[in-house]
C-alpha cells in the first residue's frame, strides 16, 4: 500500500468515527437527562422519550452540518 492510500484510509476512518459519535452522543445525553427528570418528577418515561427524540434530531443535525462542511 502506498502512503497516500494509507492516509486516505485513516482520514475515512476518522470521518466515520466522528459521524458515529456526533449521532450517538446527543441521544445518550437525552436518555440520561430524560431519566433524571423522570426520576425527579416521578413520570413514567415521558421525558426520556421526549429527550431521545430531541437527541436524535440533534444528532442528525450534527450529521448534516458535518457533511455540509466538506
Amino acid at each position: 500500500m502506498s502512503k497516500k492510500n494509507n492516509k486516505n484510509i485513516y482520514k475515512n476512518l476518522a470521518l466515520i468515527t466522528q459521524i458515529g459519535l456526533s449521532i450517538i452522543t446527543p441521544i445518550l445525553l437525552g436518555v440520561y437527562l430524560g431519566g433524571l427528570l423522570d426520576k425527579k418528577l416521578k413520570t413514567n418515561m415521558v421525558f426520556t422519550l421526549i429527550f431521545i427524540v430531541l437527541g436524535a434530531g440533534a444528532g442528525f443535525l450534527n450529521l448534516f452540518k458535518l457533511i455540509d462542511k466538506d
